[in-house]
């Protein structure tokens, strides 16, 4: 069955205007903080005064995730929100270190292409009438795999190939963010009506906000591995 038969357009079309909305608005934020941080010089003097800065958010980054998610059941709306503000503004700060590794303008091609990317997997998601659960399931499998080998290669110092990981991480999150953008309207029809409603539309965000963020890292890997090897 089409999961967009629960809906009528007008339903369908708030409900992932809402979530874009706050997507994009997640980004914004992100961007904005990363862009003042290296302007300024702020973030050098950070790195300087807490060399543990990159654990500290990473550590910040996982239990507001967990937070986010946990509050579809406990939490007001608006605090989610605060919280989704806070993720976005925390990972400004840990993707201003890819100022001091790539090149501003292969950083500002890799946002481009991930955009146009993104959008083509949007379209995909919105008109495809295959029911994309199971490959969800295999990506989210595949993606705890290129985490642990990721992590293998980083404590044992194996020299990575970066390409081929990007490549496959691309892939990965290629299948992620199509799932998630044709659940959507599924997981809004068990909310509808409720309280929980406006709460699942920034939980949404933040699973397409870490789509986009996951996808213009990999570009960028992409990109900026061509560009060194010229």
């Amino acid at each position: 069955m089409n999961l967009y038969s629960v809906y009528s357009p007008d339903r369908i079309r708030k409900a992932m205007l809402e979530s874009y909305g706050w997507m994009a608005g997640g980004l914004v934020i992100t961007f904005a903080v990363s862009a003042l941080l290296y302007s300024s010089g702020t973030f050098l003097n950070l790195l300087i005064n807490m060399p543990a800065l990159s654990l500290i958010l990473a550590l910040v980054q996982i239990v507001l995730t967990i937070a986010i998610s946990a509050g579809l059941y406990r939490m007001r709306e608006s605090t989610m929100k605060a919280l989704y503000i806070l993720y976005a503004a925390t990972m400004g700060i840990s993707l201003t270190s890819l100022a001091y590794v790539y090149d501003l303008g292969t950083i500002a091609l890799a946002f481009l292409v991930s955009a146009v990317y993104f959008l083509c997997m949007v379209a995909v998601g919105l008109t495809t009438k295959r029911d994309m659960t199971k490959i969800g399931t295999i990506c989210f499998c595949a993606l705890l795999a290129l985490v642990i080998t990721q992590l293998v290669m980083l404590i044992f110092r194996v020299p990575m190939m970066m390409r081929l990981i990007a490549i496959l991480g691309l892939i990965v999150f290629t299948g992620l963010t199509i799932w998630d953008i044709q659940r959507l309207p599924a997981l809004l029809a068990q909310t509808e009506g409720t309280m929980m409603e406006g709460k699942m539309a920034i939980f949404m965000a933040l699973e397409l906000y870490l789509d986009f963020i996951n996808i213009f890292l990999y570009i960028l890997r992409l990109l900026g591995s061509r560009s060194s090897n010229n």
